[in-house]
């Protein structure tokens, strides 16, 4: 009777954080662009068995002077990467990369490599996203367009951009630990808004470095300060209560 009780206890510890708690996995590698994305789908997402895939990718294949392919190619890969998510059941959320401080930008990157200013590559970028947003009706958050009506990232200003007063970083385009929160918070309210958060389900944050957590404290995990953790905690408060 003893050995029956303790194999119940075992069977409703293992089903109990299945069924009540959501999980939420980091899979965001820095300096990736789509082509890597895709080089990694099956490995670092799809083995997940995921409910719900939310997609942040486009900087490095824009920005970033090693990386760049053309807007046919971003937009290309993008699709293939949404359809080998949704052929395996799972819902998908894209996401806008958020516009940079070019100042800082070109102090990595040679200037003479972009044909366009990076902020209008990156609202193309943007412009990309949310046709294959409405083709495929999927969610979709326009980060581009919520910081750049906060008029964000501002040189050497703002908090939410690491640059070189709040962090002592000559970044411009990854997030303070203060952007992350609010990116997190922002993710978090749109899912609930959109009925898209439920007990037991799995969720993969899939990207680049935002996603990654660059310039963060357990970078890459779901415990630091990257958006994925502190989305993650906001989540398992939204089922307690």
């Amino acid at each position: 009777m003893k050995q029956g009780l303790n194999c119940l206890l075992l069977i409703l510890t293992m089903l109990g954080p299945k069924t009540t708690n959501a999980q939420v996995f980091n899979a965001g590698i820095g300096g990736n662009n789509t082509k890597n994305l895709l080089e990694r789908l099956d490995a670092d997402v799809l083995r997940h068995n995921p409910d719900l895939v939310i997609v942040m990718v486009g900087t490095n294949d824009m920005l970033n002077s090693k990386k760049m392919i053309y807007y046919r190619n971003y937009a290309h890969n993008l699709e293939e990467i949404i359809q080998r998510i949704k052929v395996k059941g799972a819902e998908v959320v894209l996401m806008t990369p958020p516009p940079v401080d070019s100042v800082y930008l070109f102090q990595r990157h040679d200037r003479n490599a972009y044909r366009e200013i990076p902020n209008v590559k990156m609202d193309s970028t943007r412009q990309i996203i949310k046709k294959l947003a409405r083709k495929d009706g999927l969610g979709c958050i326009d980060f581009f367009q919520i910081f750049s009506d906060m008029g964000l990232p501002e040189h050497n200003r703002d908090l939410f951009f690491r640059n070189e007063q709040n962090s002592g970083a000559k970044d411009g385009v990854h997030p303070t630990a203060l952007g992350y929160r609010f990116i997190a918070e922002t993710v978090f309210d749109y899912l609930k808004m959109n009925a898209l958060l439920e007990k037991g389900q799995k969720m993969v944050c899939f990207g680049d470095s935002i996603t990654h957590g660059a310039g963060t404290k357990n970078k890459d995990t779901v415990t630091g300060q990257n958006y994925p953790a502190v989305l993650s905690a906001l989540i398992q408060q939204h089922f307690q209560k």
